[in-house]
């Protein structure tokens, strides 16, 4: 899943996948107020005139607008909005917000969201595979409505494990749109804002589904939209149950029949309780039918892995310094293989499905649009050392499904250790490898590269205490991810992965969350895949303890005997540096025997 942030309205009408509109102050809150108010009936207009008209024969709704309207109606306010009456159906009409929800009727789905409900909609986001895009409400109206920005940008950083939302509507209050709004707002304006700035107030997520009539049924996400405000018709007209029409589109009806909410004269309705019930039972059969199809599809889909042949295991080289360092190197396992349509969960084989260790979701720093069609296998350059933690990775991108070349940077270390393992691991998966030389000067001032200097040797619970190391290499991941972007832009690959971790390790800033994002916005801007197509930049190890990656090494089946972590090179791991140390407490931790020991 890649989550973006719509630039233009053309853009965002032009949307297929999933699209959430924030209006944080006005609509999108107000919609989150009704809804968890318990009302079932929300319908959203985008003008003034549409909604009157409306109304002229649908005098049973109330009516939130921040607009003039001819009929009575309360301001746009998520306060009064969370005070109304549950049984009484409602109507939304606003200058921003209602605009942008139906102006993305090429959406596969169109979902609100705020603070508000934040975590909720979030969690729904992560549930989802296709791809976000986040629609500033205020991109249809005055610019100066920052608040929608900022919840994006902050909603976007949250799924990509970046960023609090706290930090947001901190900066938000120190604007002075904050300070105009409560003075120059409506009556409501601070209960409005507190409302609209008070994290998870609302827990629930609106969905706009579309009525050919025009306006939008806001209805909560996971529910049905009332089918009756949808156009449905009644359940006698439908010639077969087969032809029952589908919700999320259905004609709309010539006259609408009146809400629940008002008494209706004996025998007029047409809707038994019993033809009530039968249209449910009709819904469902449908539903039934769908997942049986999918059942199916997903069955067949195991079938034909069966017989996939693995990735080739390439002989191990025997006449150079590789046969002796590396001896176990035979018998290393064959690629994994992955659907790729399964992002978060990896496939070692037809009849055995692992969940990830912890909070599992990859870290997407930028977002690349998926190849035409689904035609061919994403590819991706992965940065690899011949560590741990870029073993797991490659490991982790052949599951998922890429085409994988990997890319090996020597830049002076006092060993070559990590590129002869690097070297051996891409040769027994069949992967192709590069091997870049750089001779830099001035990294002589790290201790990875000058041998005249000593090496930290700290406690394995101070080396979180004892700020960057010596061990730092400046800027080393800037280079390599520059080195990967124009290796990406010259053989047609779409994505880089690398293997930094912000949980255990030694301190480096260009290890961070914030590192990364910063850069792979610059592979965007800077590449030509970048500015045509869009660069997928993943550190799917980001939020991982090492206890975990090494728990989620041991799934993939990475030969953990061939791999090299030590500073310090030599025939055996030294156990005193940094990396030695954080790699021994993640091993003792997971319970796993790190087989390079051996």
């Amino acid at each position: 899943m890649n989550i973006l942030v719509a630039k233009s309205i053309a853009e965002a009408e032009q949307w297929s996948d999933i699209a959430v509109v924030a209006d944080v102050l006005r609509a999108g809150t107000t919609a989150c107020a009704l809804l968890n108010r318990g009302k079932k009936e929300v319908l959203v207009f985008d003008e003034p005139t549409r909604a009157d008209a409306f109304l002229q024969t649908h005098s049973q709704f109330e009516v939130y607008s921040d607009l003039p309207l001819a009929a009575p109606h309360k301001d746009d306010s998520p306060y009064l909005a969370s005070r109304s009456e549950a049984q009484i159906p409602a109507l939304l009409v606003s200058h921003t917000g209602t605009q942008a929800m139906l102006r993305l009727q090429n959406a596969s789905m169109v979902l609100l969201g705020g603070f508000c409900n934040f975590d909720a909609l979030a969690s729904v986001l992560r549930s989802q595979k296709k791809d976000v895009l986040l629609i500033p409400a205020a991109m249809y109206g005055v610019s100066d409505d920052v608040e929608d920005g900022l919840c994006v940008s902050a909603l976007k950083d949250y799924l990509q494990g970046v960023g609090r939302p706290q930090n947001a509507i901190a900066e938000f209050r120190n604007t002075i749109r904050f300070v105009e709004f409560k003075k120059q707002g409506p009556k409501t304006a601070d209960k409005d804002a507190k409302l609209a700035f008070q994290l998870n107030s609302l827990p629930v997520v609106p969905q706009i589904s579309f009525s050919k009539e025009g306006y939008g049924v806001c209805h909560p996400f996971g529910q049905p939209a009332p089918f009756q405000w949808m156009g449905l018709p009644a359940p006698e007209a439908a010639e077969t149950q087969d032809q029952m029409p589908q919700m999320p589109q259905g004609e709309a009806a010539a006259s609408m029949p009146q809400t629940s909410a008002q008494p209706e004269e004996k025998g007029a309705s047409k809707f038994s309780s019993a033809r009530v019930k039968n249209l449910f039972s009709d819904i469902l059969k449908v539903v039934k039918e769908e997942k049986k199809e999918l059942e199916q599809e997903a069955a067949s889909l195991l079938h034909k892995s069966e017989g996939k042949e693995s990735a080739p295991v390439m002989e191990p080289l025997s006449d150079d310094l590789l046969d002796s360092v590396l001896k176990k190197s035979a018998d290393a396992p064959a690629q994994p293989e992955q659907p790729a349509d399964e992002p978060n969960r990896i496939s070692l084989s037809p009849d055995k499905v692992v969940t990830l260790p912890g909070d599992t979701d990859d870290v997407t720093f930028s977002s690349a649009v998926a190849p035409s069609g689904g035609k061919r296998k994403k590819k991706a350059i992965v940065l690899f050392s011949g560590g741990l933690d870029s073993t797991t990775c490659l490991y982790w991108a052949l599951a998922h499904g890429y085409e994988c070349e990997a890319l090996t940077v020597s830049y002076g270390q006092r060993h070559d250790r990590e590129v002869l393992a690097a070297q051996m691991i891409a040769r027994n998966l069949g992967v192709k490898h590069h091997l870049i030389t750089l001779n830099l000067p001035w990294l002589e001032c790290c201790s990875l590269v000058n041998k005249q200097k000593a090496l930290p040797d700290v406690a394995v619970e101070d080396i979180p205490k004892e700020g960057i190391p010596s061990t730092y290499v400046p800027g080393r991941n800037l280079m390599f991810l520059s080195i990967a972007g124009s290796l990406l832009d010259a053989v047609g690959a779409d994505a880089i992965i690398a293997g930094p971790n912000a949980v255990d390790f030694s301190g480096y800033p260009d290890c961070t969350p914030a590192f990364f994002k910063a850069a792979a916005e610059a592979l965007n801007r800077g590449t030509k895949t970048g500015v045509s197509e869009g660069i997928e930049v993943l550190a799917p190890l980001m939020r991982l303890s090492k206890a975990q990656i090494v728990k989620l090494g041991a799934e993939l089946k990475v030969p953990f005997e061939l791999t090299w972590s030590c500073y310090a090179g030599g025939q055996k791991p030294c156990g005193h540096c940094d990396s030695c140390k954080l790699r021994a407490k993640g091993f003792a931790e997971a319970g796993v025997h790190d087989t390079a020991l051996d």
